[in-house]
């Protein structure tokens, strides 16, 4: 049984979505990425080094960053060219994949993996003559390099004809972006903690009585907290011996200006234009006549970067004859073919030889 053949088997399965174990961030770690993290990463407020996919999707703007990404490159046609010319008879893997998982999704993970991860890899089924008719995309968490740069699925070697690994533009959002990341969940947390609790720091001080042991303090603590929570929140007690202080209220300006500072910071992290997150700087006058003029600046400005990669690995000789150029057709999202994205490819003459 082939690698192709394993992956859909394995994607097939009814419970492949639940089982899957969220991968850390990149393939270059000390711990490869087929380990699974656990919940204490997304609550750890002071995280080094790259954060986890879980914690990323986890800051609206990032969520919706990525939506908007992966949705709209997922959804544009692959077409193959030779001297730009379209070709008469197209490769059949672009537009269909005949497996468990449609062409569209194929593409949205592939371009889900180059955004967090920097890397993703297809499986592919090549026929008696090497060439490629069938391929797929293999889920992040279950391939691995190894430790001589080979490729491995499920701990064991492939054989590097069978799958086509697609780099990205650069190490991925998980760990370029880390900083900013981690600096949006803060603020999150810090705007939910407010909107549960408004007055940030309150003392319950003892006046009077004997002196409360731990646990006493802890229930008295655990009573108020939950009583300020409660329908009837607004309305307290508390007896002789307590006296309520505050000291200070949660910074309103840093929740809302700095959550939007955040966005902002999302949105050059992953090169989406601010105004596609609602997040354009105060000052910002940037206004589109229309929906094309806007989606052509999304597509120059960051979808392009993500489409050449793909298409120039697709172009390859290993996955379309010498010669060939795959590009994306978009049409669909700027009402013009004039800004097809491809990438420059073998340009060879027919008579060269092979």
């Amino acid at each position: 049984m082939g690698l192709l053949s394993t992956v859909r088997d394995a994607l097939a399965l009814p419970s492949a979505a639940f089982s899957q174990p969220v991968g850390i961030a990149s393939p270059w770690g000390d711990s490869n990425h087929l380990l699974p993290i656990t919940g204490t990463e997304i609550l750890r407020d002071r995280e080094t080094g790259p954060v986890s996919r879980r914690l990323a999707m986890s800051v609206p703007a990032l969520a919706r960053a990525r939506r908007l990404i992966v949705g709209s490159i997922a959804r544009l046609p692959l077409e193959a060219t030779r001297g730009g010319e379209l070709l008469d008879e197209q490769p059949r893997w672009l537009s269909r994949t005949d497996g468990p998982v449609s062409p569209f999704h194929r593409m949205l993970w592939t371009v889900d993996d180059l955004m967090f991860y920097g890397w993703s890899l297809w499986a592919l089924e090549r026929d008696a003559a090497g060439i490629v008719i069938a391929a797929d995309r293999v889920p992040f968490d279950l391939w691995a390099f190894g430790h001589d740069g080979s490729i491995t699925y499920g701990g064991e070697p492939v054989d590097s004809r069978s799958v086509c690994l697609i780099p990205g533009v650069d190490e991925g959002v998980l760990i370029d972006g880390a900083t900013p990341i981690r600096h949006a969940a803060d603020l999150g947390r810090s705007a939910a903690r407010a909107a549960r609790t408004p007055i940030a720091h309150t003392e319950l001080h003892q006046t009077g009585g004997a002196p409360l042991n731990n646990k006493e303090i802890s229930d008295l603590v655990s009573g108020w907290i939950a009583a300020r929570r409660s329908p009837d929140g607004a309305v307290s007690y508390t007896n002789p011996s307590i006296e309520v202080k505050t000291h200070g209220t949660f910074d309103s300006t840093l929740l809302v200006e700095g959550r939007a500072a955040a966005a902002v910071d999302i949105a050059r992290v992953t090169g989406i234009p601010s105004v596609m997150l609602d997040a354009a700087a105060a000052d910002s006058t940037m206004r589109y006549s229309n929906v094309d003029a806007r989606n052509t600046e999304f597509i120059d400005y960051c979808l392009a970067p993500l489409m050449a990669a793909i298409t120039a690995r697709l172009g390859m000789d290993d996955m379309v004859p010498r010669g060939t150029a795959i590009r994306f057709n978009v049409e669909d999202l700027t009402g013009t073919s004039l800004t097809d994205v491809d990438t420059p490819d073998d340009n060879y003459p027919e008579e060269s030889p092979s």
